[in-house]
């Protein structure tokens, strides 16, 4: 019985990113099940408000971070994490859409410009990338207490000025 402990609570990272990439595979499944229901319901009058889980916005940031520390080994893995986090950055659009969180929108906008924008092997872009990733967790607290509306405001505006100094615009 001292075994079970363990195996409820894995202490290796890769098996809990794993774990938590499931989760989210799963809970995505159930909700296009109720995306049908919800859909079934919207055609038959009723009003259904999209309902946002907090808890996997911040799951996602968490695995996005996770995927991310480990791809800063080599340019390659760099490279790889910059396509891969965009869908990322889409799902959480979406999720910012239903919350109607508008400066938490704006923050995973500026995070997808500079995925694009981005060279893996330069490190101040990866260092600018993971900026916008852990300010991605301010972001989601600023929207969600009323008195954090202005610090949330002025985290963006610092954001933006770091982004346009450390990656140039491309000019076309």
């Amino acid at each position: 019985m001292a075994n079970r402990n363990e195996s409820l609570f894995p202490t290796d990272p890769l098996r809990r990113l794993e774990q938590a990439r499931a989760d989210l595979s799963r809970t995505a499944r159930r909700g296009e099940d109720r995306g049908e229901e919800a859909a079934a319901a919207a055609a038959t009058g009723a009003d259904a408000a999209p309902q946002v889980d907090p808890a996997a916005i911040a799951a996602r940031i968490d695995l996005m971070r996770a995927r991310f520390a480990k791809s800063r080994g080599d340019a390659i893995s760099a490279l790889l994490f910059l396509g891969d986090a965009q869908r990322d950055c889409d799902a959480l659009t979406e999720a910012c859409e239903a919350a109607q969180w508008p400066m938490m929108a704006a923050g995973v906008d500026l995070l997808s410009d500079c995925l694009r924008r981005a060279l893996p092997s330069e490190e101040r872009h990866l260092n600018v990338i993971g900026l916008l990733i852990d300010a991605l967790y301010a972001l989601r607290r600023a929207e969600s207490r009323a008195d954090m509306g202005r610090a949330g405001e002025d985290l963006l505006r610092g954001l933006r000025l770091a982004v346009a100094r450390e990656l140039r615009p491309i000019n076309a």
